[in-house]
């Protein structure tokens, strides 16, 4: 995988989440599947930053960046600012993912979150692209759940609603 189709595949889940975002009842965002589960809000507010904090890890090794990611991502407010904050984590993947050197993506040591070793392009793989792909899924699910029976796979695949049938 190059550079570019990993930025272009980040930036799609971008644009997915962002577009079911949109289909939130406004009155659910404090929607809460169980009560041991994030509600709709901080599951949002953690989307903000699911893929720049781990990617700060892969670029630098180490963990000395997430605080204020972690920080920005719960004073947001969600309702006027989510989309926003969305397009800052994309152009940041954009600008991250495009300053390293593609020839370090199967040489680079680096570490999981949970210690296993790795080369960068797996880490970039498995902890930023996989994350934008799960969280995407668990928030079409929540918005499903919380009053939006009528989405379907057009917002959450392809981020677009789907074309009226005739």
């Amino acid at each position: 995988m190059s550079k570019q189709q990993f930025i272009d595949s980040c930036l799609h889940e971008i644009k997915c989440i962002k577009h079911i975002a949109t289909k939130i009842p406004s009155d659910q965002f404090e929607y809460r599947p169980t009560s041991v589960q994030r509600n709709m809000t901080e599951l949002l507010r953690y989307l903000t930053c699911c893929a720049s904090v781990p990617l700060c890890n892969m670029r630098d090794g180490n963990w000395d960046a997430a605080d204020p990611l972690e920080q920005a991502a719960d004073a947001l407010d969600v309702r006027s600012g989510f989309a926003e904050a969305m397009d800052r984590q994309g152009e940041f993947i954009r600008a991250t993912v495009g300053s390293m050197n593609e020839g370090d993506f199967d040489k680079a040591d680096r570490q999981m979150p949970w210690g296993t070793p790795c080369k960068l392009g797996q880490g970039i793989i498995d902890t930023v692209l996989k994350p934008l792909v799960a969280y995407r899924m668990q928030l079409f699910l929540y918005v499903k759940a919380s009053g939006r029976p009528d989405i379907g796979p057009a917002q959450c695949w392809v981020g677009v609603d789907p074309r009226p049938r005739a």
